[in-house]
């Protein structure tokens, strides 16, 4: 475990000593060089959009690294753990004949260590995945707010008309960034997760958190919200995969 941490914190430092290298010249600049690549307000050395849509691209960069770090150490124990079958090797043992009972007892029992080994990786990958999700939660949410932002006149989501008693026409129409608040845009990153979660069943039986959602003829944005829901598909999925796996044992039952 103490292994792992390190490992993750130095990834960490790598990562945004990087960024960091990269962030500095276009602030102490003239002409910010971010600015080329980047969209909002660049001045040197100020409070401006541009400067929030980079750090919340780190923000992302750091949660992708986390998930990375989570993936590299639960992978390896989840495909040992599936492949250890520690019953059927001491059924196999049991019914084999010229092998002592000493060494038979060895061999089931270094078997054991080793998968109560790949257990304890597993629940350290685990952990590190869990942090993950929740880590590219928050950067979805604070790179959507960014990007809003930084494009005020731009239309990222689309709203809904939800309750039609309320006068408004069916249908979707575009909403300008501008007009979208802080609150709407965390609505609708808890309306992606619940999508996530529930398997779509919210859009089955037209169930909402928020009155906005994607708007389909932004392609960056609308592969940007597809690309996370796969993520967080993905991650829980593994997650509750490792969570299901029984831990294999027992002490071995003397033959007759």
């Amino acid at each position: 475990m103490r292994f792992s941490g390190i490992r993750l914190l130095l990834v960490f430092v790598a990562t945004n000593t990087i960024m960091i290298l990269m962030l500095v010249p276009s602030m102490t600049s003239q002409h910010p060089w971010l600015a080329y690549f980047l969209p909002g307000q660049f001045q040197a050395g100020g409070n401006y959009s541009g400067y929030w849509v980079f750090f919340a691209l780190v923000l992302l960069v750091d949660a992708i690294t986390v998930i990375a770090v989570g993936l590299s150490v639960l992978l390896p124990a989840l495909g040992e753990v599936l492949r250890g079958d520690l019953e059927t090797l001491q059924h196999r043992l049991t019914d084999a004949t010229g092998i002592p009972a000493e060494i038979r007892a060895r061999l089931i029992a270094q078997s054991k260590d080793e998968l109560d080994a790949d257990h304890y990786q597993m629940f350290i990958g685990r952990s590190i995945l869990i942090a993950g999700a929740i880590f590219l939660v928050f950067a979805f949410t604070s790179v959507t707010l960014s990007f809003s932002r930084a494009l005020p006149q731009g239309s990222l989501f689309v709203t809904e008309c939800l309750d039609l008693k309320a006068g408004c026409a069916p249908g979707s129409r575009e909403a300008v960034n501008a007009t979208v608040k802080v609150g709407d845009i965390q609505r609708f990153a808890l309306d992606q997760i619940a999508r996530v979660t529930l398997l779509g069943a919210p859009d089955v039986y037209g169930l909402h958190i928020g009155i906005y959602s994607n708007n389909p003829s932004n392609g960056l944005f609308s592969n940007f919200l597809f690309a996370f829901r796969l993520a967080f598909a993905v991650i829980l999925v593994l997650i509750v995969v490792s969570l299901r796996l029984p831990r294999l044992g027992g002490e071995e039952k003397p033959s007759a």
